[in-house]
């Protein structure tokens, strides 16, 4: 019998209900795009960095990150096969062919002894990511 990963549900204060009723009210048009802009700016400071660019999901962050990487028509992709749609979405986005590989029983993760030998002169990355 394997052991069941907990899940927990969200800790919301009173702090995030005002800045989602601030967001609903006051996000629009010109004002659209505040929140985004204040997390993007207090993330680069938190990191030191010059730059920080926010995404909507991580479907969008897996496509960008594809893309960066110049992966494409032709190319491959080695994924968990127990994941969430958005690792394949991503692959493909980009014309790239996902490769479903075997998750270990105990961890959940991609382990080498399934990935290895899917690996071939087509395979450019592994989106070692469950997405669940």
């Amino acid at each position: 019998m394997h052991k069941m990963i907990p899940v927990a549900g969200p800790s919301i204060t009173e702090k995030e209900i005002a800045y989602v009723t601030d967001a609903v009210t006051n996000g629009w048009y010109g004002n659209a795009n505040g929140y985004i802009q204040k997390f993007e700016d207090a993330f680069k400071v938190y990191l030191g960095r010059r730059y920080a660019i926010s995404l909507p999901s991580c479907t969008s962050g897996l496509h960008l990150s594809l893309l960066a990487l110049d992966i494409g028509p032709g190319d491959e992709v080695i994924v968990p096969d127990a994941t969430w749609i958005a690792s394949a979405a991503a692959i493909t986005y980009v014309g790239a062919t996902p490769i479903f590989a075997d998750i270990d029983p105990n961890t959940w993760c991609l382990s080498a002894e399934t990935v290895k030998p899917l690996i071939t002169t087509k395979t450019k990355a592994i989106i070692a990511v469950n997405l669940y």
